[in-house]
């Protein structure tokens, strides 16, 4: 049974019991794993959904503390989740704490997600795509997933991304708008709460490269900004300050 890696918690490694399919289970431990310090390294393309899907199904998931285990603060139930190739998947979600949670399927594109804040169930469907591979998905607020709000989805048999070889060809830019949040000058970032951008990003709080750095001269948190990513630099390489 393949083997789920999530983020260490402490410096001991500690077991936990991970639900398959509502019935067998798997354990496995709290690793190491490798954060990228860009963000977006984490949200590339690994699979695209169905144009028409096959078949339907509904999966019900909780979140919250109450389903947290040893050295966790939050989590999903179940952790683990299973559909077909080119399946329409409604995700019925529980939030069943006071403090915004979110689901966040960052591999899919377009990326799935479903948020919102304080006890209640909403609902949102996307399509699978029509190859066996797993995907990640997780709580995209910052610190939930690290305290162990994440999971996995078994599309098909499951299986590791097929891996994307580097082409050369022309740049793939996309257009964003948001608010600005806070800028760090010293190291070139700048974290936006910004809109959905088409092709590439669900609406999020999203910390981001800024190239050159001095695009950020002048720049302060509550302006209205659109901003130019550049996907392959991972990175801001345009912005264009809106009226307020």
């Amino acid at each position: 049974m393949k083997k789920m890696s999530l983020p260490r918690i402490s410096a001991v490694g500690v077991a936990v019991a991970v639900a398959v399919s509502g019935s067998a289970w798997a354990f496995t431990e709290f690793e190491a794993a490798f954060v990228p310090e860009d963000p977006l390294a984490r949200h590339r393309i690994l699979a695209t959904s169905c144009k028409q899907p096959r078949s339907f199904r509904r999966i019900e998931i909780k979140g919250g503390t109450k389903f947290a285990r040893a050295g966790e603060v939050f989590a999903f139930e179940p952790r683990v989740i299973r559909a077909k190739r080119c399946e329409e998947v409604e995700i019925i979600l529980e939030n069943t704490d006071a403090v915004r949670h979110a689901l966040m399927v960052p591999g899919l594109n377009p990326m799935f997600t479903l948020e919102f804040t304080g006890r209640g169930v909403k609902s949102l469907r996307f399509v699978t795509p029509d190859e066996d591979i797993t995907l990640e998905f997780h709580c995209h607020v910052p610190t939930h997933e690290k305290f162990g709000m994440l999971g996995e989805l078994i599309v098909g048999k499951g299986g590791a991304p097929t891996p994307v070889k580097a082409t050369v060809g022309p740049k793939r830019l996309f257009e964003g708008k948001g608010v600005v949040v806070s800028i760090d000058a010293r190291n070139g970032r700048l974290i936006v709460d910004h809109e959905e951008i088409k092709d590439f990003m669900a609406p999020m709080v999203m910390s981001y490269q800024v190239l050159p750095g001095t695009l950020l001269k002048g720049l302060k948190p509550g302006a209205r900004i659109r901003f130019t990513v550049d996907a392959d630099k991972r990175a801001i390489v345009g912005i264009k300050r809106l009226a307020q």
